[in-house]
């Protein structure tokens, strides 16, 4: 998920500070989250999905493999600052399949 972060950016000639000022946040802060020091939480996922115009699967790297989508859900994306809980995680996977299959 990582490498995809950075990968997107600079395949749209982005810099650290125009994706950071386009998530309200400092640079730096976006830099922690492109080398996985800080997480990332959903809005901005969402957010970023959008910048790059794909979607928040593909932004983070999750294959058709549910329990890598569990996995990422459950440790990689907080929202308001807290971990999602099982029933979110369930809304989040029906909203991801929603999206993905009118495409």
């Amino acid at each position: 998920m990582l490498d995809n972060l950075k990968l997107l950016r600079n395949e749209r000639k982005y810099t650290q500070g125009e994706v950071s000022n386009f998530l309200g946040m400092a640079r730096g802060s976006y830099a922690k989250i492109e080398n996985g020091i800080n997480k990332m939480n959903l809005e901005n996922a969402l957010k970023l999905a959008n910048l790059y115009n794909v979607t928040v699967d593909e932004l983070l790297c999750l294959s058709n493999n549910n329990n890598e989508l569990d996995t990422v859900l459950k440790e990689g994306i907080t929202y308001n600052g807290k971990m999602l809980t099982d029933t979110d995680i369930i809304a989040l996977k029906a909203f991801l399949q929603g999206l993905t299959s009118n495409k």
